[in-house]
């Protein structure tokens, strides 16, 4: 049976955090909830919280003043969302969140993980550099959207996906 500690590291943002860092972060997340296909895991009304996606995939998306469904991105095991909510107190985009596949999610909500950090100052910076490379990446990706045609962002990925199995494929 896994632990919410096993279930934290499986979140990129945690995944080299130490035990002790682990175990803090684990006194203030919420419980493990699991949601099916079609569930909604957030409807994007003022949710003050980091969603942290241990298992599954779900979508973010928004609807279009004439009520057509408009997917952000997906989010699958390892990701989180809604960094900003745990540093500043504002309402967040009202984006729907909703389970493909069953998603096992985790909050954290932004009260407890400022108590945290406050407590923490090495925690606080390992999150902060977690999330400092999540913005990098979010960066590229957008340059890349509005910079490079079809054929050039596919070839991007690519190399990105060679890169990145490369770096995790045992050597001998």
């Amino acid at each position: 049976m896994e632990t919410l500690i096993d279930r934290l590291r499986a979140v990129r943002a945690f995944r080299n955090l130490p035990a002790s860092a682990l175990t803090k972060i684990a006194q203030i997340a919420s419980p493990p909830t699991t949601y099916q296909a079609g569930e909604l895991i957030s409807d994007g009304q003022g949710d003050q919280a980091l969603l942290l996606v241990v298992a599954g995939k779900a979508k973010v998306s928004l609807l279009t003043a004439d009520g057509n469904e408009n997917i952000l991105y997906l989010l699958k095991g390892g990701d989180v969302d809604g960094q900003a909510a745990l540093f500043v107190r504002q309402p967040r985009l009202a984006c729907l969140i909703e389970a493909v596949y069953p998603t096992t999610v985790i909050r954290l909500r932004h009260d407890a993980f400022q108590d945290l950090l406050a407590s923490s100052p090495l925690l606080a910076r390992k999150l902060l550099n977690s999330f400092g490379a999540r913005l990098a990446e979010l960066e590229v990706d957008n340059s890349r959207l509005h910079l490079l045609d079809a054929k050039e962002r596919l070839y991007a990925y690519l190399l990105d996906w060679e890169r990145d199995y490369k770096s995790r494929a045992p050597t001998s």
